[in-house]
């Protein structure tokens, strides 16, 4: 089958829509860093709509700093690909034009093609997914992990830059020497407090390398915090083949999600904000309310049901969604336990809320595998489950379910244990910590407290007492031979 390009642009079904704008006369005025499926399902979605809606020079330069190569997916395509959307039986595809040029940094000659273009005056708002890891902050505090060793060497002046932090001093440093315009830095990644906390973590980073560069990036250099939603499973090959049969040429970088999408940005520009309100994005004084809503229900249903599916046998989070005992577990959690910690904010009140959230991971058109969602758990639950279970605690208030959440996290974290059978290795950076604790400590106390002493994670104050005996208890459930038995019981309790 021949390739999506621009030259066969006009070749898919009538019924697939096109950019509907100047694409060849389209500059570059955005970048984007982590040009993965949620950008190109998501953020890029947007552009293109705004593109349709008000012509202007807001193109997107993609960055890439980890495999796999998308220059190599992307390129031979002219940067052309297709979205589509899917709830249950219907499905929606369009083709995506926003994208002009992408660079993988994977050496010295593309790193400094991507500082170049990074420092360059044509970009003046660059937006970020590189997942919660890229950040490289600890999860408990947000502050830099100086035990990150790819961070270690780029303080170092490693070159090519290995991290986020980085990639951005270097480009932020090449624009300061050229006295480049002001630059806008969006953090689109489920970071508490993302903006100010990419912000901090920067200016903390170019502390460390250049005085000169701290002052230029605090005059020059805002970071408003966003949320950002759309459920978008990592793309499958059969995935591909459904799509480029749909559209008679082949997309290998085809991209899916479900129909809901939702962008809130703090209007805290440095220069020339892209028109996104014209197409949906909200522009806010303060993100914070819906970022914690989001994080909180849809974010922290997801990877309650991601990890309960997995230990029970699901294989992805639409399953789990539709079992009637973890779905009752978790809607019980968002509703009795969730819900008081949360913010009042007009359009997104907790009960229709937590509907529509369980609503979207029900949908067995979206295939998002339980392990990817479970994956970099450390990096997640914090914001999702921690924060709000500790807040309860602090208030004298139940927190069975919460508590019930969190140990699931555990259990699926010591499932990767000879002692727990090793039924698979999970992707974390505390992986190791938590299977080796697992390998050592029989007792199931003790088991509990050595895990909720793990500081990055959960702080200095959740391996107490009062924590320590309902965890210790829900792992024995949980990993005792019969998980469902314990979640089922656990159910009746409520």
């Amino acid at each position: 089958m021949r390739r999506l390009n621009r030259s066969r642009l006009l070749e898919p079904a009538p019924s697939v829509r096109q950019p509907q704008y100047d694409r060849d006369n389209l500059q570059i005025g955005i970048a984007h860093i982590g040009v993965g499926a949620f950008h190109r399902c998501h953020q890029a979605e947007f552009i293109d709509d705004m593109l349709e809606a008000r012509f202007g020079r807001w193109g997107v330069l993609g960055v890439n700093l980890m495999a796999p190569s998308l220059t190599d997916l992307l390129a031979p395509q002219d940067c052309l690909y297709s979205r589509t959307l899917r709830q249950d039986e219907r499905a929606e595809t369009r083709i995506i034009g926003a994208l002009r040029q992408v660079i993988d940094v994977k050496d010295k000659a593309s790193a400094e093609a991507a500082i170049a273009a990074l420092g360059g005056p044509e970009i003046s708002v660059m937006t970020i997914t590189v997942t919660e890891k890229g950040y490289c902050l600890t999860p408990s505090t947000g502050a830099l992990d100086f035990d990150n060793p790819a961070l270690r060497a780029d303080l170092e002046g490693a070159f090519p830059p290995r991290t986020l932090l980085g990639l951005l001093a270097l480009a932020l440093d090449r624009r300061r020497q050229a006295a480049g315009a002001p630059l806008t830095l969006i953090s689109c990644d489920n970071v508490p407090s993302n903006g100010a906390r990419l912000g901090a973590a920067m200016l903390e980073f170019a502390g460390l390398r250049s005085a000169a560069l701290t002052r230029w990036i605090e005059d020059r250099v805002r970071f408003p915090c966003t949320m950002v939603d759309r459920i978008v499973p990592a793309t499958t090959p059969d995935d591909v083949e459904e799509v480029s049969g749909a559209l008679g040429v082949l997309d290998s970088a085809a991209v899916v999600g479900e129909p809901f999408r939702q962008w809130v940005i703090e209007d805290k520009f440095a220069g020339e904000r892209p028109p996104l309100d014209l197409v949906g994005a909200q522009f806010v004084a303060d993100s914070k309310p819906y970022e914690q809503i989001k994080m909180r229900v849809l974010n922290a249903a997801q990877s309650t049901l991601a990890h309960q599916g997995a230990l029970v046998g699901h294989e992805f989070t639409y399953q789990a969604a539709a079992d009637p005992v973890l779905a009752a577990l978790t809607r019980r959690m968002l509703e009795r336990e969730t819900s008081a910690t949360l913010p009042k904010l007009a359009g997104m009140e907790a009960a229709p809320y937590i509907d529509l959230s369980m609503t979207r991971i029900r949908n067995a058109a979206i295939r998002h595998r339980c392990h990817q969602i479970g994956a970099d758990g450390s990096q997640k639950i914090v914001q999702r489950l921690i924060d709000p279970l500790r807040e309860r605690l602090a208030a004298s208030q139940s927190a069975d379910l919460l508590t019930l959440a969190v140990a699931s996290w555990i259990a699926y974290g010591l499932s990767g244990a000879r002692r727990f059978g090793a039924r698979w290795t999970p992707a974390d950076p505390y992986a190791d910590i938590v299977i080796g604790i697992g390998e050592k400590v029989s007792d199931w106390a003790e088991l509990a407290k050595a895990v909720l002493a793990i500081a990055p994670i959960f702080g200095a104050d959740m391996a107490r007492p009062q924590l320590i005996e309902p965890i210790a208890r829900h792992l024995r459930g949980l990993l005792g031979g019969d998980v469902r038995g314990y979640l089922t019981e656990r159910l009746g309790d409520e």
